[in-house]
């Protein structure tokens, strides 16, 4: 049972279908952050409305965020239940709930704001941030991001969060929503919180009295959210594209960030897979028309392992996303590889005949994996695509049961890899930890920056990043959002 409930865990971490560089709150183990605060207007309200503003809400699944697991109320959760932090769109960490926060190896002390008060009732205290912290830890949509903090505890209006590892990005991580305590704990509840509006009959009620009222239109999946939309019951539409299926309709469309790395692993224990043909693999890859090719548009190239939207990304000018054939071949040929042993060349000790796994359940990844495989045959590999059904897919590369595989994971706020590099880790499963991890985790505390974590990483590839896969958002005429927030909030300052 207990390996049944491992594999499923990795089964939703790998499609996900919820550097690494999210920015820290200083660049230094024990510090004070001095992150803009989001309730002191220094953002441009961009929100346009004519009228009523109709936004779809799955009835079935409720307003508790911690039961919740559908796009639409998750959304929606964060006009309802403010959090400790938000995030900018450069993944920078905004004070909300929190006052400051101090970071000194594994603790963060956040100081909660006085005075906040909830819905009809008392004030917002640190008590209310321990109880909602332990129910976003066990809750659907906000486990993952929670899971390498291990505690907190409060004192007062002080909460102390205790992480896995010492996390000077840890900020990112504590944007689970808010609720006061014992107003959660059935997926049945309303929550009482302190946010922008609150919940009555389908309906989001301003708590300034200084906006509109929103009405909630009822909806059960995604395609009944398309089709809500595209009749004019509501105002706008949001798909990831876990579907593979972009539907055209009438209003403002946009391309929407949705943080899901899409990457090439690597079983390192194989020995014709050392970090220099890794290095080779990833040099070879044309990341924008595998972007613009297999994943029609809806993705953005990237060869490091940080979303291009962070303000700490860094593109290495040695690395062209466009691949380069040249060093690629170099590089082959330095390590011996100049004759050919079948249909792929050797080095008299290796060959460089891999399998590549893929989801079949997925069309853009399958896409993807044969556009790879040319890429690579071209160079001398000799690649064999294998499809395979999720299930069969995931349970292998859990085992370690795989020589290459094309993945996807949705990384959290903070662009936390640990998931790869942690002994445990869900994503460890073949990875090359050694030095690489060593690096990941200085980074982590702030011992060493970002570009000196890039620096490293491209020195070893334990995994090629390819892409961040992209989403779309459909508007109605009826307004224009901000959606300078998302992947964070769909609703930003609406």
């Amino acid at each position: 049972m207990k390996n049944t409930v491992k594999i499923l865990s990795v089964l939703l971490i790998i499609t996900m279908l919820f550097c690494s560089c999210g920015k820290a709150a200083e660049n230094n183990p024990e510090s004070t952050t001095t992150a803009p605060d989001s309730t002191t207007g220094q953002a441009t309200d961009t929100m346009q409305r004519t009228g009523t503003v109709r936004l779809p809400f799955n009835a079935a699944d409720g307003v508790n965020p911690f039961f919740a697991r559908s796009y639409e109320n998750l959304y929606l959760a964060r006009l309802l239940y403010s959090s400790l932090f938000a995030v900018s769109s450069s993944y920078e960490p905004i004070l909300s709930v929190a006052e400051s926060i101090n970071i000194s190896g594994v603790t963060a002390t956040v100081k909660v704001k006085s005075g906040l008060e909830c819905h009809g009732s008392n004030q917002l205290t640190g008590a209310d941030v321990v109880y909602s912290f332990y129910k976003a830890k066990n809750s659907y949509a906000y486990a993952d991001m929670l899971s390498t903090v291990d505690s907190a505890v409060a004192s007062g209006n002080v909460v102390e969060f205790t992480s896995k590892f010492a996390d000077s990005f840890v900020a990112a991580k504590l944007t689970f929503p808010i609720v006061k305590a014992d107003t959660a704990d059935l997926q049945t509840d309303i929550p009482t919180g302190y946010g922008e509006y609150y919940f009555y009959e389908n309906t989001l009620v301003s708590t300034s009295g200084k906006k509109e009222n929103i009405r909630l239109i009822p909806v059960n999946t995604s395609d009944t959210s398309f089709n809500a939309y595209k009749i004019g019951n509501t105002d706008i539409f949001f798909s990831d594209l876990s579907d593979c299926n972009y539907a055209q309709s009438h209003g403002n469309a946009q391309s929407a960030d949705i943080n899901n790395m899409i990457y090439l692993g690597f079983n390192s224990e194989l020995g014709g897979l050392n970090k220099n043909i890794r290095s080779a693999i990833a040099v070879l890859l044309n990341s924008e028309d595998i972007c613009s090719e297999s994943y029609q548009g809806h993705a953005v190239p990237c060869k490091l392992p940080c979303n291009p939207g962070s303000v700490n990304y860094k593109e290495n000018e040695n690395i062209l996303l466009s691949g380069d054939a040249k060093k690629a071949a170099d590089i082959i040929d330095r390590l011996g590889y100049t004759r050919y042993a079948g249909k792929a060349l050797t080095n008299g000790a290796y060959v460089l005949s891999f399998s590549l796994l893929v989801n079949a359940d997925n069309k853009y990844r399958v896409a993807a994996a044969y556009e790879i495989a040319d890429t690579l045959n071209s160079a001398g590999f000799y690649i064999e695509v294998k499809a395979l059904p999720f299930e069969e897919y995931s349970e292998r590369i859990a085992s370690g049961n795989y020589q290459i595989y094309l993945g996807e994971v949705k990384l959290d706020l903070s662009l936390d890899l640990s998931q790869f590099f942690l002994e445990d880790g869900t994503l460890s499963s073949g990875i090359d930890k050694e030095n690489i991890a060593k690096a990941y985790f200085n980074m982590r505390s702030g011992k060493i920056s970002c570009t000196e974590f890039y620096d490293a990483f491209i020195a070893s590839y334990p995994f090629v990043p390819i892409a961040f896969r992209t989403g779309y958002i459909f508007t109605s005429n009826n307004f224009r959002g901000d959606f300078s927030h998302f992947p964070y909030e769909l609703y930003y300052r609406f």
